[in-house]
């Protein structure tokens, strides 16, 4: 009777044990997946949801003259989210006449657009916000270290801003018609030169562009839209 005894408290005890282990790993393997689910989430970021205008066209004076000089390509915050551009790249894909696609990247660490203006080299990085009031004249001296906070990569789109590129040679940079490194810090004028002719006739035949404003923390577009050159 005491063999048999033991034999069945024994029996009673394994089962317990089994189940008891089952429990712990399911608790230890839910206790992971939710930290692991819990890591992803708290490390993925907002896409700012915003409506953005995009234009292209000569540039029109506050007479209402048009300029033959002067380009520009313009993104008006319509509402929304405000665009915090150091988190963001602007990417162009620009349809030459003969059929070739030229794709450019501007981001927050692109190089400087310098151009010499009046008599001195004046700097950007395009497209900037061009808001006087808000954030004073958006030129500045990169080589002196001034950087204004109107800059792509600096500033802050907000409702109702307006970015643009203004001047033909920002705009074939930011379109990838002259090289970065032609821009800063000596301006190449024969490269801008060369790089404004091949606008010029790109807005003679309407060339298309896609322009994307990639949200880099979250990889998500805030902005994935077609125009043409007018």
């Amino acid at each position: 009777m005491m063999c048999s005894y033991e034999k069945s408290r024994d029996a009673g005890v394994s089962p317990v044990v089994g189940v008891m282990l089952m429990l712990v790993v399911t608790i230890i393997i839910a206790a992971v997946v939710s930290a692991f689910a819990g890591g992803l989430g708290g490390s993925q970021q907002k896409t700012p949801q915003a409506s953005l205008q995009i234009k292209t066209g000569w540039v029109v004076g506050d007479d209402g003259t048009i300029s033959t000089s002067n380009y520009d390509i313009s993104f008006e915050h319509m509402g929304g989210d405000a665009i915090m551009t150091k988190d963001t790249q602007l990417i162009t894909y620009l349809t030459l006449p003969n059929g070739t696609v030229v794709r450019h990247v501007q981001s927050p660490t692109s190089s400087y657009n310098c151009m010499n203006l009046y008599g001195s080299v004046s700097c950007t990085r395009a497209p900037h916000v061009y808001d006087n009031q808000k954030y004073g004249f958006p030129c500045g001296n990169a080589v002196t270290g001034f950087q204004s906070s109107a800059w792509f990569g600096n500033a802050t789109w907000m409702s109702g801003d307006i970015a643009r590129t203004y001047q033909m040679a920002y705009t074939a940079e930011l379109l990838g018609l002259v090289p970065d490194a032609s821009m800063y810090p000596t301006p190449d004028n024969i490269a801008i030169t060369a790089g404004i002719d091949v606008l010029k006739e790109c807005i003679s035949n309407h060339s298309q562009i896609e322009v994307k404003l990639l949200h880099v923390p979250s990889g998500k577009y805030i902005i994935d839209k077609k125009v043409n050159l007018q």
